[in-house]
């Protein structure tokens, strides 16, 4: 009986082809072996990736105004868990990559390096034991690099610190244990709306479409969350 090979992104039954395929994440074309009914292909080197490449790769490759989006295709990848310090600096990058394509603004490969760099030195379980989240530290990230703040700076190291303020506040009014990814959420959409205090509007809807990570978290707040449906 010949082996069934599943969607990595929507778990579908594979099909052949000899298509050539743009990759889900980083946009390289090649020919596929395989692909979904929706058309989905995942190159070797995104299928084999560490949650530090598939971010950098998938932000800098994103054409995509609305990190929302870019954040559901991250959280797709298996190398992206329920919950972990990836969302960190995840959250950062996914704003500097909506800011770049909706803006002026210009987010290199350094940029995203960058971002990365600074999402690491959050340790894990911070929002407990800092009463600090990674994920709005991120959005703090993505404030400072695009203003350019430093710990001199008047005005952007202050606007820095209130993204996070107001990041922190919302994720802290969801209640219940953590949750990383609807602390992921509501980190993006606050960092949104807080650019555009900026002038650097990033195209986003009020609130993600219905979160479909309730079944693999066993801590989930069900009805209580804003994106449970």
């Amino acid at each position: 009986m010949e082996e069934v090979y599943h969607c990595l992104i929507c778990r579908q039954p594979m099909r052949s082809t000899n298509e050539i395929i743009p990759c889900f994440y980083c946009g390289k074309r090649e020919k596929a072996d395989y692909t979904c009914p929706d058309g989905h292909y995942v190159c070797e080197e995104c299928r084999l990736a560490t949650p530090e490449e598939i971010v950098k790769k998938t932000c800098e490759a994103s054409m995509e105004v609305d990190p929302l989006k870019i954040a559901f295709k991250l959280m797709s990848h298996p190398a992206v868990p329920m919950h972990g310090p990836v969302h960190h600096y995840l959250v950062a990058c996914i704003l500097l990559a909506a800011l770049r394509n909706a803006t002026k603004f210009k987010a290199v490969g350094a940029t995203f390096e960058d971002a990365l760099r600074r999402g690491k030195l959050i340790p894990f379980g911070s929002c407990g034991s800092l009463g600090v989240c990674g994920a709005a530290a991120g959005v703090g990230i993505a404030v400072s690099i695009f203003t350019g703040a430093t710990v001199m700076s008047d005005k952007e190291r202050s606007l820095a610190m209130q993204a996070v303020a107001e990041a922190l506040r919302n994720i802290a009014e969801i209640g219940g244990p953590r949750c990383c990814k609807a602390s992921t959420f509501t980190a993006i959409i606050t960092g949104a709306k807080f650019f555009k205090n900026l002038e650097a509007s990033i195209q986003i809807p009020e609130k993600p479409r219905f979160c479909s990570f309730a079944s693999v978290n066993e801590d989930c707040l069900r009805e209580r969350c804003p994106y449970f449906g």
